[in-house]
């Protein structure tokens, strides 16, 4: 009788742990694959660069009325470096959009772009968000940076 007992209180435990870790997997997989995937686009020397580029063309007092993404370019800051500094740091383009950019029309842009946009946090208290595409021998990185100003301004 205890013999029976052992073995039906083992399968119960077992598909209950079983049971548990199954429930555990699908999050716990989505939260690997999204945190790998912002290791790949946010990587701490592009978030410098960007941090760099950003103050020199001061960016903080840029006011303009972006509706979703809007590229940049260096002729719109009067600035003699800003090509030099695109060159030095392997920027293929810039952008300023919306901080809680929630659709924009993604046939414009590429997958890549695409897939970083979907992974950016909305958390902050900015209005729009510098992004930078990086090109490092035909591979696109990106980086962002919240730009100052609250979202009621």
């Amino acid at each position: 009788m205890k013999k029976g007992f052992a073995l039906l209180e083992t399968i119960v435990v077992i598909t209950f742990v079983s049971v548990s870790l199954l429930l555990l997997y699908g999050p716990f997989s989505n939260m690997i694959n999204n945190s790998k995937k912002n290791i790949l686009y946010d990587d701490v020397s592009n978030i410098y660069k960007t941090y760099y580029v950003k103050e020199y063309l001061n960016l903080d007092k840029f006011k303009t009325n972006i509706n979703d993404i809007k590229e940049i370019d260096c002729n719109l800051f009067n600035l003699d470096g800003c090509n030099t500094l695109k060159k030095e740091f392997n920027i293929n383009k810039m952008y300023i959009a919306l901080y809680d950019l929630k659709t924009y029309d993604n046939s414009l842009y590429s997958s890549n772009f695409n897939n970083y946009i979907k992974g950016l946090s909305n958390k902050g208290n900015y209005k729009y968000r510098f992004i930078i595409e990086f090109n490092n021998n035909d591979t696109y990185s990106y980086s962002s940076l919240g730009l100052s100003g609250g979202k009621n301004d």
